[in-house]
């Protein structure tokens, strides 16, 4: 059983619809980092607001966050089958950030399960970008396509581990591959620029030193973030 979980409390505060738009985004990732099927995930969520009263502006944050979310599971085709929520987040001049945490849960065999954590020396470190428009949202069609071929990597073993990207970037997600069993990481300096920018959905894979990655990963758009090393 997978269950997996996204919601960014900054990004929910700037825009409730990103907020909602990403919570469910980044909980498939995180199925598809995990070796999950994202076209048969199902989704459930949590949602948390402040009392909403007669204020306008109040009653829009819940609705914009679910309509975030709505976009998400319409281009995707999965659905939400239950959740929880609570207008009642105040307290005297005290109110919780707008929150709709999404969580994906769905089946997968043990033998596809790929944990986080970098397993060898010299491995290729990539990472599967989804691209954002101007307006801080992504093509769709480029998102099934990153993530069947990451399906298809994983379910093919040539993915030792991988990790979704949120909040702290790249830099976070390596930080947390490396600390698993204290294998170093060396970045490709052409990439150290973008290394803190929360791209969300973006997928890293560790992938075997000698692999053509040309060829496996033919199709998608993808970058190589550097290299494991054996200093911790």
């Amino acid at each position: 059983s997978i269950m997996t979980c996204g919601y960014d409390p900054y990004l929910s505060s700037w825009s409730t619809f990103h907020g909602g738009y990403y919570a469910v985004i980044e909980s498939i990732a995180k199925v598809v980092a995990l070796g999950g099927d994202f076209r048969k995930v199902r989704l459930t969520f949590q949602e948390y607001f402040e009392r909403l009263e007669e204020d306008p502006t109040r009653w829009a944050k819940p609705f914009t966050a679910l309509l975030g979310a709505f976009m998400v599971q319409k281009k995707l085709d999965i659905p939400s089958i239950g959740g929880k929520d609570s207008m009642s987040g105040s307290f005297e001049d005290i109110d919780v950030p707008p929150t709709l945490v999404s969580f994906a849960v769905t089946t997968e065999h043990i033998k596809n399960i790929v944990s986080r954590e970098f397993k060898r020396v010299n491995s290729q470190v990539v990472l599967v970008k989804l691209n954002m428009d101007e307006k801080g949202l992504v093509d769709f069609e480029e998102l099934k396509k990153n993530y069947s071929k990451v399906k298809e990597l994983i379910d093919g073993g040539h993915v030792l581990a991988s990790s979704t990207i949120k909040f702290g970037g790249i830099a976070r997600a390596i930080s947390e591959m490396a600390f698993g069993n204290k294998i170093g990481f060396e970045f490709n300096p052409e990439i150290l620029d973008s290394i803190y920018k929360p791209l969300y959905g973006s997928i890293i894979l560790e992938i075997e030193e000698g692999k053509d990655l040309e060829s496996l990963l033919a199709g998608v758009d993808y970058s190589i973030l550097g290299k494991t090393i054996e200093n911790e």
